[in-house]
């Protein structure tokens, strides 16, 4: 398995994560992990939260290789701030049910900070499926392209930068198999231009709740930010609020969904399936004000139309897309505002 106002967003939210509290679950000197986990359960209980916390596929591993699976560098994203839409949104949506699957299956960085590269992929992987109306199928796109090629990041870290997707693109896995390390573009295989699939283009979306969840309905599964910390790891269902622990970094992940009677937002990680909701968490909304900062960066990519390389409504494979467009319009009728 692998902005000028722009940046300012930036500055609440930074400050909240700086003057954090962060007792840390792990300061009982000689304390088993399995310890250091039944105290932050009981802590859950006692705040009332709406998590459970338990062993999880990474809550074993030693806290440098915690460090690996975060890797966002938090700079302000260099984009033009998508505009919030008035549509009606409904109460609640999951692109993993919305008329069909447009979500591809959870993926693993393994020991690399290349979570920013996961988010994006993962985000392109949505887009394809849904703009080529494809639901249900697992399109596994090279993150080690993204992280090998971009220049947006590396295994220490990286950005939100889409620029990359919008006028190069990432071709399928089988052309550069993820190494979860930083690798070199030469590594991939020749050609692998001619099949990448692109982006129309992309903005940045505003941390507030009307406006991720206005982007989400409109423009599909987001890459977005959060801070992660000590507890997080241990996370094994239900609605995650940052109990105890220490910071850890900056991790981007992929919002699918959300749900406004109870006041969470969906969403897709990359450490796996045996972590959390087979790989998959539920977030509360208040994390966005909290030092967690969920939404802290954010960005979704836009779609212009069905085209192939020679404009005539079929993709470069030679899928026809009338009934995807058919079937998809009302969500990009947004966009039509902001396409330049």
């Amino acid at each position: 398995m692998k902005k000028s106002v722009r940046g300012l967003a930036f500055v609440p939210a930074l400050f909240l994560i700086l003057s954090a509290q962060t007792a840390s679950i792990y300061a009982q000197s000689g304390e088993t992990r399995a310890g250091e986990i039944a105290r932050l359960q009981d802590q859950i209980e006692r705040t009332s939260g709406k998590w459970v916390a338990g062993e999880t596929s990474v809550s074993n591993l030693p806290e440098s290789e915690w460090l690996n699976l975060v890797g966002l560098s938090v700079t302000a994203i260099k984009a033009d701030p998508l505009p919030e839409t008035y549509r009606a949104l409904p109460a609640s949506m999951d692109w993993r049910s919305e008329n069909g699957n447009y979500v591809t299956n959870v993926r693993h960085q393994q020991k690399c900070g290349s979570c920013w590269a996961f988010a994006m992929a993962g985000a392109l992987e949505s887009y394809v499926l849904r703009t080529r109306n494809m639901p249900g199928v697992d399109l596994d796109l090279s993150e080690q392209v993204m992280l090998s090629c971009s220049g947006a990041g590396t295994c220490q870290g990286g950005q939100l930068n889409a620029n990359f997707l919008q006028k190069t693109g990432l071709p399928a896995e089988s052309a550069y198999p993820y190494t979860a390390a930083d690798g070199t573009c030469s590594s991939a295989a020749a050609g692998w231009q001619k099949t990448a699939y692109k982006i129309d283009g992309w903005g940045s979306v505003s941390q507030s709740l009307s406006s991720i969840k206005s982007a989400l309905a409109s423009y599909g599964p987001l890459p977005i930010a959060m801070m992660v910390y000590e507890d997080f790891m241990h996370y094994k269902s239900g609605v995650y609020t940052y109990t105890t622990g220490k910071r850890l970094g900056g991790h981007a992940v992929i919002l699918v969904g959300y749900n406004d009677q109870e006041r969470y937002f969906i969403v897709k990680n990359s450490w796996g399936t045996g972590w959390g909701e087979n790989g998959f968490f539920r977030i509360d909304y208040s994390e966005l004000n909290s030092s967690v900062s969920f939404g802290l960066s954010a960005i979704a990519y836009k779609y212009t139309g069905p085209k192939n390389a020679d404009g005539d409504g079929a993709d470069a494979g030679g899928l026809a897309v009338d009934t995807a467009w058919t079937r998809t319009a009302p969500l990009f009728e947004s966009m039509r505002q902001w396409v330049q």
